[in-house]
């Protein structure tokens, strides 16, 4: 075993599988983040937003972003869809949001011109309705100046908003995982005509990063303030290296709600490890092996509903579940040293305790194991299993990894072949073949410095001999050629790019949807567009002229779109069984006195289409459909008391 197996194990958050008991490796804490809001409250940010801010965008009057007009409304719903996400994602992270260049001061310090809006809490209802008067165009003035004051002030000190930052953190009575600041400004060198203010806020943040607490910028533009430069104070506030200086002043800052919550997600997002394991090549001559240290990454994970809980009728409290094992016959409770497992096997049973389980289950230390080379066309489509990951070199572990990882993916990329290997994610799990797919680094070639792909390995599944299904061959007809070219028109017509990212799960908005609405008091839920619905307009334009023709060509003459052997057939069964046996059975009701049955207080006994087709010749006029409807209009026309 090598002396770094006891460093390899589960990084990656408790979401993910969950950690054997004796599973070696980092173990797996609760993870909770908190994401603390800064928002400068400068004159500048109730000033229009930029022109460049909205370029490129067109907006219609009921348009989201055409109500924010001042960039104090537009951080005030990027915190309100923030908090929003943070609700469904993950809500056990704490979110907070203080304002700093206000009149009024509320805070615990006595700082002047800080205002905790919001605590270091979970998100809740109240909190978004509160920051969706804040951005309302009709709402959002006089809600300021009634919490923060009319009066904007001056002579505030960044020093103190970070200091006021820190001091939450240090008082939250949750443990937190990450720390994070997001301020939004529009001013790119708060303290110009104050050195030392400026000295103190740098100072104080280079403070907050050694405790590892991380800061973002987010520049606001408007119509004064049309620039936003980092070198000039946030270079040093964010420690940025004169690379990452360029990219910063090379992006352009928007105006559109949408593309800021983007760049706040990307910011915010967790990218945490799925697990970091060793990828072994195999042994040097004198018996070394020969690994280097690789972190696997989810691509993808299926986004579950939120599970329900049970609560007591009476007291709404939440039960709990206690399982119990007990004998049929004593009804004497077990104890789990008491249990054995048992598998039934030719009408044998065997018997395992525990620790045989626990071998049983063992089959190696968790990493990637090099099996062999094999070329890209060997990997065929019907090999998928499921998700698979992406892995990336970590020099935590192995000094040198990324170098050794670039090499073995170069050599890939040129030959055209990909890497055969054993995969454990953990040490208690059963291994399986996968395939390594090189990826090259792709670069967008219209936004500089934007990175579309990373390079790495995909790591595929792939199926065993056990998991292959034959299927039965059956000898089909063939098509004609030109039958196989008019469908090829027709798929040609149908195709469209298509892109998953813009296909959200409309069960999954749905469900949020409802809530959010019941939680906020809103009269009906926000309207959600399902673009998992084709366009049967838009098909029927595309395919317009070749419908006639696959008629012609592979349909029977008289043949009805839409129609199939067995409702044809129901049809015409319905049409011959319409026989002069039906016509006796309307007969007796024709006959029927329906006043005289009024009247001997009979009309409860009467069908519902004698009384209907009374109503229609009285020309009544029912409450409803229900029987009880018709005998009330009917009593009521008659004079018969009820």
């Amino acid at each position: 075993m090598s002396l770094l197996d006891q460093n390899w194990g589960a990084g990656g958050s408790a979401e993910d599988e969950a950690q054997d008991e004796n599973q070696q490796g980092r173990p797996i804490t609760t993870n909770r983040d908190g994401t603390l809001i800064l928002i400068e409250c400068a004159p500048q940010m109730f000033e229009t937003l930029a022109n460049q801010m909205k370029q490129d965008s067109t907006f219609d009057e009921d348009d989201e972003d055409a109500q924010l007009t001042t960039g104090f409304q537009l951080v005030m719903r990027a915190c309100q869809r923030f908090y929003q996400s943070k609700i469904i994602s993950n809500d056990k992270d704490l979110s907070g949001i203080i304002l700093y260049g206000t009149e009024n001061s509320l805070n615990a310090f006595d700082f002047k011109h800080i205002y905790i809006l919001h605590e270091l809490a979970q998100p809740s209802a109240e909190r978004i309705i509160q920051l969706e008067t804040l951005s309302n165009k009709d709402t959002f003035r006089a809600k300021y100046d009634e919490l923060f004051g009319s009066t904007q002030a001056t002579g505030y000190s960044l020093n103190e908003a970070l200091w006021t930052c820190s001091n939450l953190f240090s008082n939250s009575p949750q443990r937190l995982t990450i720390k994070r600041i997001f301020i939004f400004t529009c001013n790119d060198q708060p303290h110009a005509s104050n050195l030392t203010l400026e000295r103190q806020a740098k100072q104080r943040a280079k403070d907050l990063h050694d405790v590892g607490i991380q800061l973002e910028v987010f520049p606001i533009l408007t119509e004064s303030i049309t620039k936003f430069d980092f070198k000039k104070f946030f270079q040093d506030v964010l420690m940025l290296s004169d690379e990452d200086l360029e990219i910063r002043n090379n992006q352009e800052p928007t105006g559109r709600l949408n593309e800021l919550l983007k760049l706040v997600y990307s910011k915010e997002h967790k990218k945490r490890a799925y697990c970091t394991v060793p990828f072994s090549l195999g042994k040097s001559s004198d018996g070394t092996p020969l690994e280097f240290s690789v972190s696997v990454y989810n691509m993808v994970r299926p986004c579950p509903k939120p599970t329900k809980i049970k609560l007591d009728m009476k007291t709404n409290l939440e039960t709990k579940i206690v399982t119990k094992h007990y004998l049929p016959e004593t009804a004497e409770i077990l104890m789990p040293s008491d249990i054995q497992y048992g598998l039934d096997v030719a009408n044998r049973r065997i018997l395992f305790d525990s620790d045989e389980i626990k071998a049983i289950k063992k089959f190696g230390d968790s990493g990637f194991e090099l099996l062999g080379f094999k070329s890209l066309s060997c990997l065929l489509p019907h090999h998928y299993v499921k998700p698979g990951h992406f892995i990336y070199p970590d020099e935590k572990y192995v000094e040198g990894s990324s170098c050794l990882f670039n090499a073995l993916l170069k050599k890939c990329l040129e030959k055209k072949m990909f890497i055969l290997c054993q995969f454990t994610a953990r040490r208690n799990t059963p291994p399986r073949l996968v395939a390594l797919t090189a990826q090259a680094e792709e670069v967008n070639k219209k936004i500089k410095n934007d990175r579309l792909a990373s390079n790495g390995f995909h790591v595929h599944y792939l199926p065993y001999a056990d998991d292959i299904r034959t299927l039965p061959k059956n000898d089909t007809t063939r098509a004609a050629n030109d039958e196989v070219d008019l469908f090829k028109n027709v798929i040609r017509g149908l195709k469209f790019k298509y892109r998953p990212d813009k296909f959200e799960n409309p069960a999954l908005q749905t469900l949020w949807r409802n809530i959010e609405a019941t939680a906020l008091n809103k009269g009906e839920p926000d309207e959600f567009i399902d673009l998992t619905i084709p366009s049967v307009e838009n098909q029927n334009r595309k395919i317009s002229g070749y419908v006639d023709e696959l008629k012609q060509m592979i349909f029977p003459p008289g043949y009805v779109m839409g129609t199939t052997k067995k409702s044809a057939a129901a049809k015409r069964k319905a049409e011959t069984t319409s026989s002069p046996s039906s016509a006796k059975k309307t007969k007796p009701d024709e006959d029927v006195d329906v006043e005289a049955a009024a009247k001997s207080n009979l009309l409860s006994k009467l069908t519902v289409p004698m009384l209907k087709d009374y109503c229609r010749d009285k020309k009544l006029k029912a409450s409803g459909t229900k029987k009880q409807d018709f005998i009330d209009v009917i009593q009521s026309h008659l004079g018969i008391a009820q």
